[in-house]
């Protein structure tokens, strides 16, 4: 019977309300290079594909082809995308063959779908990668990838049966463990716990089921950050060969033959896959502050799988934004990860992961709509270019060892032991890296964000070595090079509205801004005229963007799109996107004024002075006209921002002044007026215990200047005077 088979769905469980309901098909994310026709196309660049992973020979009729949601750049607005270029790849006789090649594609129209003959190919296995797309061009989304496709075909040998099975339970003997170190067995596991670390292992399969951290050592462990949900167990070995069922997997399958031992403070798997020809051996060791997995994965021959880890380990978002800290190898499928590496979980602590040898990788992802991380050790794997995985025969091993660790970060003798504190408990936090993206976000697993590109520059670049192979500004560098490859992201990218390009930065104002004054301080701490050399085109075009966003000649840059004129609902031009900061933004353009200064100092110094032409000139212009432009003489500070209909709105805002002042935008004795005035209104106010940050605003900004989603809410509900660490590091630094 024909079919869509991207809709396709594997068993249920017994149980059919535990939502699990696999699917035969998933996106993947992949770095790639430029194929013949692609050479304008950055020389990495991540792209997406939808794979279709049969049981069985299917036979693959005609493809279909439509547009999607694309990438999520506002709150305010949802575009539809569209493929241009694409290729469909098939696996047969042992290797992928692109079966069909298209590009130039232009959009359908509402509800059009455009089709290509498959010619009743048999496979078991196909990729469909897309290469480009209407809107985000070289960068196509996970979502539109996820949407654009329908895959005709039939499959006639079905779905495999379900085999789930569990290891034998050979001993478990809780003796001579070490100083520390307690445990206990009860409903299926084995526990440890130290004043540390709290862990939790399986006995019937391979994995955790409890992880508890405290870098205190206080014992406050019963949190677990792991991902768990009932009737699945994404946790330990997972096996998935291409052209093949799932061997093991977190549901319906887990076709491994074994035993688990138990003999104090270690754990032992010892476990095989006869029908793929592998076996593991995982044994962990627990002790105070650390745990240590001795692993091997021995093969009778060679396999390619779609999926497999020696040890997967995923986390919840919801209970820690957990993240992983490490270098990228930007090859085959995206967030691996040389080793050593750090997994962080923000409130609990930081262990640092290290291997004795060369045969572990360590994978990371985020999967957004499951609020599910992963982690995952890859042994003796060979990433492969359409993103599965080569593993060969023969034995491979290694010693992982997971440590609780603190960053060193270098401070004055006299720093306060609080604030010495502080900054290693948050360090780690502020470092929302998602290498499954190559670029900072919000958190670890939520989505790009370039308009803090001059947060993260602040940090990085006064932060040391993060691991031997791993400074903090390396992963400034890899955010600035996709936002200068047009890797889109929150705030940033290409627009479609009304049938007319623009960029998102011609909205959100900031994000240029931050962006330029992130690149100007990573070029001050690590630039290269080699680096400058291989990125002076796209600074140069993001120059003379910025440039053309001066719309009246007075140094200042606006937005045509964000008016900020009041009952209009519009978002905003900054960081408090659903205020209705617009036209002319004083926060923005505080930021854009330190860039200029940065960037028209070490352009020169790195042999560029072409690109820093003008930009001294530009920046004085803009200080000449900032004061008059959002000064507000009925406050005594400045104001937010200054709208199309020539308005000033004022809301006491700590960051807009704070940033001005520390940028250096108004004289020192009229700066420090402006904070004395701001200071005694946070005291006539009552303003709240800045332990949870520092509000935007202190007085209550009305429903007319504010967007759709915020209005009809009191003052202190999120950016309506909420407290945020965000943004508040302007207004502490302008104290002093």
């Amino acid at each position: 019977m024909t079919m869509d088979l991207l809709q396709a769905a594997d068993h249920t469980p017994p149980m059919g309300d535990l939502f699990s309901h696999p699917r035969l098909s998933f996106c993947r994310a992949l770095w790639t290079a430029p194929l013949a026709g692609e050479a304008q196309a950055p020389v990495r660049r991540i792209i997406h594909a939808r794979v279709l992973q049969c049981h069985g020979p299917a036979k693959l009729q005609r493809l279909g082809v439509r547009p999607a949601q694309g990438y999520h750049k506002c709150g305010s607005y949802q575009d539809l995308d569209w493929v241009t270029s694409f290729r469909v790849l098939l696996w047969q006789e042992g290797r992928w063959r692109v079966h069909l090649q298209a590009s130039e594609l232009a959009s359908p129209a509402a509800g059009e779908v455009l089709w290509f003959d498959l010619g009743d190919v048999i496979t078991s296995a196909a990729m469909l990668e897309v290469r480009r797309c209407g809107i985000d061009n070289w960068w196509p989304s996970w979502n539109l990838v996820s949407g654009a496709f329908l895959l005709e075909g039939e499959m006639p040998t079905g779905l495999a049966p379900r085999q789930e099975r569990t290891l034998a339970t050979e001993r478990v003997a809780l003796t001579g463990l070490p100083p520390g170190v307690t445990a206990e067995r009860s409903h299926g596991e084995v526990r440890y716990r130290t004043r540390f670390l709290q862990v939790g292992f399986y006995l019937n399969r391979a994995g955790f089921s409890h992880l508890g951290i405290d870098e205190y050592g206080g014992g406050l462990t019963s949190h677990s950050i792991l991902f768990q949900q009932a009737g699945s167990f994404p946790q330990g070995v997972m096996l998935h060969p291409l052209a093949s069922r799932p061997l093991a997997a977190p549901t319906l399958r887990y076709e491994v033959q074994g035993v688990t031992r138990v003999q104090g403070n270690r754990v032992e798997y010892e476990l095989a896959l006869p029908e793929a020809g592998q076996q593991y051996r995982l044994c962990w060791e627990i002790e105070e502050d650390r745990l240590i997995l001795y692993a091997s994965r021995s093969a009778s021959r060679e396999i390619h799988a779609w999926y497999s880890s020696a040890w997967l380990m995923s986390l919840r978002p919801t209970v820690s934004p957990a993240h992983f800290i490490g270098k990228i190898t930007r090859a085959g499928e995206t967030g691996l990860l040389e080793l050593p590496a750090l997994l962080h979980a923000p409130r609990f602590g930081t262990l640092r992961l290290a291997a004795s040898n060369g045969h572990a990788l360590w994978r990371c992802d985020a999967f957004r709509p499951l609020d599910m991380t992963t982690g995952e050790l890859k042994l003796g794997e060979i990433p492969q270019p359409e993103g599965h995985y080569l593993l060969p025969a023969g034995k491979f091993e290694c010693e992982l060892h997971f440590v609780l660790a603190r960053p060193d970060l270098p401070t004055a003798e006299d720093t306060p032991i609080p604030v010495v504190a502080a900054l290693q408990k948050c360090a780690f936090t502020a470092l929302t890296y998602r290498p499954d993206t190559a670029t900072f976000s919000n958190n670890g697993a939520s989505m790009h964000c370039p308009i803090c590109m001059d947060n993260w520059s602040a940090l990085t670049t006064r932060m040391p070595k993060l691991l031997p192979h791993l400074h903090a500004v390396d992963m400034l560098r890899d955010s600035l090079e996709r936002w200068l490859d047009g890797g889109q992201g929150y705030t940033s990218g290409n627009m479609l509205q009304h049938g007319v390009f623009h960029e998102a930065e011609d909205e959100y104002l900031l994000t240029g801004a931050a962006c330029l004054l992130g690149l100007g301080e990573y070029l001050q701490h690590s630039g290269t005229t080699t680096w400058l050399r291989d990125y002076r085109a796209p600074i140069q075009r993001q120059l003379a963007k910025m440039r053309g966003r001066d719309l009246d000649g007075d140094g200042l840059i606006e937005s045509r799109y964000r008016t900020g004129v009041s009952g209009t609902s519009q978002w905003s031009t900054c960081w408090f996107d659903v205020v209705s900061f617009g036209w002319k933004d004083a926060f923005s353009n505080a930021i854009l004024y330190r860039a200029l200064i940065v960037l028209a100092e070490i352009l020169p110094k790195l042999e560029a002075a072409e690109l820093g032409a003008g930009l001294a000139e530009w920046a004085a212009e803009l200080r000449q006209n900032f004061r008059p432009a959002f000064y507000n003489p009925k406050t005594g500070w400045l104001a937010g921002w200054r709208c199309a209909e020539n308005k000033l709105h004022d809301y006491a805002f700590l960051f807009v002044n704070g940033a001005a002042v520390s940028c250096g935008l108004l004289d020192v004795e009229e700066a420090r007026v402006i904070m004395a005035r701001l200071w005694q209104e946070t005291k006539r106010v009552a303003m709240p215990d800045p332990l949870l940050g520092l509000p935007g605003n202190l007085w209550h900004i009305p429903d007319a200047d504010l967007a759709d989603i915020m209005q009809g809410y009191p003052l202190g509900y999120y950016q309506n005077g909420g407290r945020t660490m965000a943004q508040s590091r302007h207004f502490v630094n302008a104290l002093y």
